[in-house]
C-alpha cells in the first residue's frame, strides 16, 4: 500500500511539473510576441480643411524605441514602414534608454531617412538620460528634421498643411510652451490643416483646446500589461487602468491618436502587447 501511495505521488508530481512547464512556455510566448511581433495600426482622418491634394496623404508615426531591434540592422521595421508608401515619418520621442541605445538610433535613422522625409520631437527620456544632443546630432546628421518647438509647412501645389513639433517638457525652462507654439501656427494659416508631434500622452487633459487638427504622441506603452477587452494596466505614472494609452480619441477640437510605442523601458514586460506601427491616412472631405 505504501508503495502504491508514492507511485500516485510521483504522477501527481509529474503532472503538476507539466502544467507549471506549459504555463511557463506560455508565459514566454506570449512576452517574447510582445516584445518582437510587430503590428500596424491604421487610421483614416477626415477634414474639410485638407484639399483633395493632399487626400491620401500618409504619415507613418514610430514611438518609444528605447533601443529595441527589429531584424538585423532593424531590417524588419524598415522594410514593413516602406511598404506602407509613407509621405513623410513621424518619430515622436524616446527613441533610447540609456547609452547603450544609440547604436539602434545610429542603423535606424539613416534607412528611414531613404525612404521619405523624417520628423522628430524629443521625448522624456532622451533628457532624462542626458543623451538628447547625441540623438539630436544622430538623428540631423542621418537628414532627419529635429522639430524643436517649430513648425514647417508641407506644400504640393499650392495647397499647404502645416506640421509642427514641441520638446519633451523635461527639456528647457524658457522654451515655447505648447499652446504658443499651436498659435503660431493657427496665426500663419488659420485655415490650414495643422498636425502636432509631442511625446507625452497627456494633451486632452492638459491642452483640450489648442487650434490644431491632429496630434500625434506615444509615451504610455499601450499601458504596458493590456487585458484583452479591458485594454492597458498600467500608466507611466503607475496607475492602474490609465486613460489614452492607444488608440484614436476626439475631443470635439482635434483628433490625438497614441501610439502604444515599440520598445520598453521598465522591469515590467510588455504582455498582449505587440509593438506598433502607427499608419495614418488624411482624407479630405
Amino acid at each position: 500500500m505504501k508503495t502504491k501511495g508514492k507511485k500516485h505521488r510521483g504522477r501527481g508530481c509529474l503532472t503538476a511539473l507539466i502544467v507549471v512547464a506549459l504555463i511557463a512556455a506560455f508565459c514566454a510566448f506570449i512576452i517574447k510576441e510582445s516584445r518582437d511581433e510587430l503590428e500596424i495600426s491604421r487610421y483614416e482622418v477626415a477634414s474639410s480643411k485638407l484639399s483633395e491634394s493632399f487626400d491620401g496623404f500618409t504619415i507613418v508615426q514610430l514611438s518609444d524605441l528605447h533601443g529595441a531591434q527589429f531584424g538585423e540592422d532593424g531590417t524588419e521595421l524598415v522594410d514593413k514602414v516602406r511598404e506602407l508608401e509613407p509621405d513623410i515619418i513621424a518619430l515622436t520621442g524616446d527613441f533610447v534608454t540609456d547609452e547603450g541605445d544609440l547604436e539602434a538610433v545610429e542603423k535606424l535613422a539613416p534607412r528611414l531617412t531613404e525612404i521619405c522625409p523624417v520628423y522628430f520631437v524629443s521625448g522624456n527620456h532622451e533628457f532624462g538620460s542626458g543623451l538628447a544632443a547625441e540623438v539630436r546630432n544622430i538623428m540631423e546628421s542621418a537628414g532627419v528634421k529635429y522639430l524643436s518647438n517649430e513648425y514647417l509647412t508641407i506644400s504640393r501645389g499650392e495647397d499647404h498643411i502645416l506640421l509642427g513639433g514641441v520638446e519633451d517638457p523635461n527639456a528647457y525652462a524658457d522654451m515655447l510652451t505648447p499652446e504658443e507654439l499651436a498659435q503660431k501656427m493657427n496665426e500663419a494659416s488659420p485655415s490650414a490643416f495643422k498636425i502636432l508631434l509631442g511625446h507625452r500622452n497627456y494633451w486632452m487633459e492638459k491642452y483640450p483646446e489648442l487650434p490644431v487638427d491632429l496630434v500625434l504622441c506615444g509615451h504610455a506603452h499601450g499601458g504596458l500589461v493590456r487585458i484583452p477587452g479591458a485594454g492597458g494596466l498600467i500608466g507611466t505614472d503607475r496607475h492602474l487602468f490609465p486613460d489614452f494609452v492607444d488608440g484614436e480619441f476626439n475631443n470635439g477640437n482635434y483628433t490625438m491618436i497614441v501610439s502604444r510605442g515599440l520598445g520598453n523601458s521598465v522591469p515590467i514586460p510588455r504582455i498582449f502587447n505587440r509593438p506598433e506601427i502607427v499608419c495614418v491616412t488624411l482624407r479630405a472631405e
